[in-house]
Formats: structure tokens, C-alpha cells, sequence
């Protein structure tokens, strides 16, 4: 019998992630587009039908791609992480809600300068069903086999970002987007294989039924799988998931974690009907092949060693010294930020309590490991230890709202069974959580975890009297925060009266040029009761 296969390999949220070694202490982790390169140019030696597609959120999340899109003087230069994946020869990209960070002029050079077209059926010009990036499917043939691949991006968008990046768009819904486009693919491009690319997850596994996340329109995947059972393939992301499945239904699902950690890869087995004269999708495998073991692209690795060097020399530029840098090591964050106050997060809360004017503020610790400090702190210190592309703002929101906030955070911590402090299981899935356990500056506060969650914040004060709950306060937090994205619905777009147009990083590092010596210091304003 006549075999033929086709290989789908994919990656997604690699947020622009190109070299193997890291950007916080240059150690090497083994993860990135080069590495990427390698492992894809392997499997095209030993393939004949290869298809290469990245799922989004390509261009944000590490210092040297926040340099070229906001630092760098104006420039012919190709942002580095769309020359990397020029480099690849990507089939195609989906448009990822990160690639609108640094608003739509950097979003639409970057579309300009890649060799691939990037895909989003449900991202339109304002006011009309035209997709805004042009085709909103790509055709791949293969001799007798056509293969129609659909892009697809979370509509949740708006939520995120501020009006003034996303006011050229419309985002619809991708499920609703998706049936026209899916009945097009199969009716009129009479295409033989179906896949989706969809920058989004799954709020469910779709094989297990496990909770993932919460249903707010951010991660349509089941919607999608329930949808269109005549789907062979759907692409995800956005979540950072390491997953792969064929689900009962017979369609293959897959993501590829982030930062380039793995290479998706898709299996598609084809027999051919001899009375038919074409070609039947017989069996479908699932993959994750990680790249840490393979050797990073050299062209790569070459390609930005010069603007490397020029990121580097900017991160290692003193901002400030530190007075006693021994206080603000984090060695374990549970034990060292997330139960106890920490200088740093304290310094930022007070920063956006001096740039605002706000009553009180509120932020996270966003890393999972540990952080070393030294006798200065560097543009490198600020953008590790504040990696999001948020912008600033000031809510108003009651202090019923406030409360329920706190609750809903104080059910990050628990106990474990000999009375110590540990991280509830819920919010290890489908990630750790910890970026939505806020701690608080402005006001005085007590978690008792002993309590049941839902009544933990035993004592609430605002100038030494209790929180009013039906009075309105000014809250400064991160965009993000504001939007209720994370399991904070008593919060909303519509609580936000002031926005400040630059991100928060650079408003915590021009704060920083501006202060003589960092001294690290906390106010004892919140506590947690064991």
C-alpha cells in the first residue's frame, strides 16, 4: 500500500527568546529560536513534508527584544527575533496577544519584515470581517495532499492592552470566525487535512476533563475541539503548557511550553485508497521534542552576537547602589517575599504610590526561583525582576472590591500538614500561578491561614481605620491587574480613570536614576498568621 506523511512542527510563546543562555545572569539554559533551528533542520533532512509554524507571542519577554522595540534608536535593523525566524523559514506565524506590547507600528514592521505570512482569521480591520494581516489561511501542498492551515488568536485582547495600540482592529470571536473559514477550507479549497493555529488553550484537558482555567473567553480550545470534529489538528498556546494528546475524537492537540524549551511535532500518516485513487489520513502522533541537547544554529548566534553586546553593555549600566544588599536576597520566594514583606516589592508599591498619587497600590513577584542582588542595581536587576510589558495605572475600586481582591489572592497560600506555609494546589495548574498573588501597599492587612479561604483578611485598615466597603479608593496597579484578567472579576477596564503611556519597567528604572542609594526597607503593613 502507498504511504505518505506529512510533519507539522510548531512552536509557540518563545517571547523572543533566541540564545541559549539567559539575560539574568547569562547562564546557560539551553532553550531559544537557535536551538529551534537545529532541531527543525533535522527533521526537514529526514522528512521530505515538513510544515514549520511558530503559534505567537514571538516578539515580547526578554530585554534584548524590549531593547530593539523601545530602547534603540530608530533603525533598518530586522528585529532580531524575525531574523531568527527568517532564518528557520517558517511556513507561517499566528499573531499572539503579546505581539502588540509596543503597539501596532512595531507590530506591522514586524509582519513588513518577515519572509512568512502570520495568520489571524479573527483579527480584522476596525468595523469590518477583513482579516487586517491579509490571508487568514495559508495552503500547503504536497503532491495530491493540500493542507489548509487557520490562524486564530485569543479575543481577549482588548482586556490587555490600552486603546491606543489595537484601535486599527476588531478582534472576533474565534469560534464564530471559525466556522466560516473551516466550512471555506474544506468546501472550496478542498483541502484534505484541517489545522487550526490557535493562540489560545484550553480551559478543560480535552482528554482528562481537568480544570485548566477559568471560562472568560480567554482559552477557546474546547470550544473549538466541540466545534469542529472534523478537525485533525489543533495548534495552541498561549498558556505555556507542555501537552500533547490525540483526543478521542481522533484530532491531534498539542503545546509547546515557552521560550523554545520544545519543538512541537505532528505525525500525520497517509494510506491510499487504491479504488479511490487518493490518499486517507490513517494515524495521527503527537510529540515534544526537546531542544536542550541539541547544538545552537551558529548563522543565529552570529546574526545577533553584535546587538547582544549592545544589550548587554546597556542592562549592566548602574542605576543606583545598595546600601545593605544582604536584605534583599530571595533564596526560596514563598519563605522570602510571598509570606513576609520584601524590600523590593515595597519599593515598587511605594513607586506607584509617588508616580500616581494614588491611595494605595498593589503588584507581584513574577518569577518562580530565586533572585541574587549585588551592591548595585542595574537596568538588568529591574528587567528581571519586572519582566511584563504592563503599562501603570490608577482604578477606582470599593472597599468591598479590595477585600474580595485580597481574599482571592490569600487563597494562594495554605497549610500544609504540619502547619507550614505552602502554595495551594489550584494554583499550580495549569502553570504556577504565583504572578496573581498580589501584596499591598497603602493599607494594613492580615491573612490568617488558618481561616477558610474566602474569610482570611481578619483585619483591614486604610489610615488606621477599617476599609469603608461601599467607598471608592484609587488603586494604582499594572494594566494587567486592572483589566480582572487572573481571577480578579471584581475589578475591569471600566474601573480604570488614569493610564500612564510608558511600561512599568521603565518607569521603575527612571525612578531608580533618580534615587542616590537604594535603601531596603519594609513597613510591616501586611502579615500572614500561621
Amino acid at each position: 500500500m502507498e504511504k505518505k506523511k506529512i510533519v507539522v512542527l510548531f512552536t509557540s510563546d518563545v517571547h523572543g527568546k533566541i540564545s541559549p543562555y539567559n539575560s539574568q545572569d547569562k547562564s546557560y539554559d539551553g532553550k531559544g529560536y537557535a536551538k529551534v533551528s537545529s532541531v527543525v533542520n533535522t527533521i526537514r533532512k529526514e522528512e521530505e513534508n515538513v510544515i514549520v509554524i511558530d503559534n505567537g507571542d514571538m516578539l515580547q519577554g526578554t530585554p534584548l527584544s524590549h531593547y530593539m522595540l523601545a530602547e534603540k534608536e530608530e533603525t533598518s535593523q530586522i528585529h532580531p527575533v524575525i531574523s531568527a525566524c527568517n532564518t528557520i523559514q517558517y511556513d507561517a506565524a499566528v499573531i499572539g496577544n503579546h505581539e502588540f506590547n509596543y503597539g501596532q507600528e512595531k507590530l506591522e514592521q514586524a509582519v513588513k519584515d518577515s519572509n512568512f505570512p502570520w495568520l489571524s482569521a479573527n483579527i480584522v480591520k476596525k468595523g469590518t470581517t477583513e482579516p487586517y494581516f491579509g490571508t487568514p489561511y495559508m495552503i500547503k501542498k504536497f503532491d495530491e495532499l493540500t493542507v489548509g492551515i487557520l490562524g486564530l488568536t485569543t479575543k481577549n485582547i482588548p482586556v490587555w492592552e490600552p486603546e491606543r495600540h489595537i484601535d486599527r482592529f476588531d478582534f472576533l470571536d474565534p469560534v464564530e470566525t471559525a466556522t466560516h473559514w473551516v466550512s471555506y477550507l474544506k468546501n472550496e479549497e478542498q483541502v484534505d487535512v484541517i489545522i487550526i493555529a490557535y493562540h489560545g488553550g484550553f480551559e478543560h484537558d480535552p482528554v482528562t476533563g481537568q480544570y485548566l482555567a477559568v471560562s472568560n473567553g480567554e482559552n477557546q480550545g474546547n470550544d473549538l475541539l466541540a466545534s469542529f470534529p472534523e478537525l485533525d489538528v489543533l495548534l495552541t498556546g498561549h498558556q505555556h503548557l507542555v501537552y500533547h494528546a490525540v483526543t478521542e475524537e481522533d484530532t491531534a492537540v498539542i503545546q509547546s511550553g515557552t521560550k523554545g524549551e520544545f519543538v512541537g511535532r505532528i505525525d500525520l500518516d497517509f494510506e491510499k485508497v487504491l479504488e479511490e485513487d487518493h490518499y486517507q489520513l490513517a494515524h495521527k502522533e503527537t510529540s515534544l521534542l526537546p531542544v536542550k541537547d541539541a547544538p545552537a544554529d551558529e548563522i543565529i548566534l552570529s546574526d545577533i552576537k553584535e546587538i547582544e553586546k549592545e544589550v548587554d553593555d546597556w542592562l549592566d549600566e548602574t542605576l543606583t547602589t545598595v546600601s545593605d544588599p544582604s536584605t534583599m536576597q530571595i533564596e526560596d520566594p514563598l519563605k522570602d517575599v510571598w509570606i513576609k514583606e520584601h524590600p523590593m516589592i515595597e519599593w515598587v508599591n511605594k513607586a506607584f504610590l509617588k508616580i500616581t498619587g494614588a491611595d494605595m497600590a498593589s503588584t507581584a513577584f513574577f518569577l518562580t526561583q530565586g533572585m541574587r542582588f549585588g551592591n548595585t542595581l542595574t537596568r538588568r536587576d529591574i528587567h528581571t525582576f519586572y519582566p511584563f510589558a504592563n503599562t501603570l495605572v490608577v482604578m477606582e475600586a470599593t472597599g468591598e472590591e479590595i477585600r474580595a481582591s485580597l481574599e482571592f489572592s490569600a487563597s494562594f497560600l495554605t497549610l500544609d500538614a504540619d502547619g507550614n506555609p505552602a502554595i495551594s494546589e489550584a494554583w499550580k495548574y495549569p502553570r504556577l500561578l504565583s504572578y496573581n498573588y498580589d501584596m499591598w501597599e497603602g493599607i494594613q492587612y492580615t491573612i490568617n491561614l488558618q481561616k477558610p479561604k474566602g474569610e482570611r483578611i481578619t483585619s483591614l485598615t486604610f489610615n488606621g481605620e477599617a476599609l469603608d466597603p461601599n467607598k471608592k479608593y484609587r488603586v494604582a496597579t499594572s494594566s494587567y491587574r486592572a483589566s480582572g484578567t487572573g481571577g480578579y472579576d471584581m475589578f475591569g477596564e471600566e474601573k480604570i480613570i488614569k493610564e500612564f503611556p510608558f511600561g512599568v519597567t521603565e518607569m521603575l528604572i527612571k525612578e531608580l536614576e533618580n534615587t542616590e542609594e537604594f535603601i531596603p526597607q519594609t513597613n510591616q503593613n501586611w502579615k500572614v498568621l500561621m
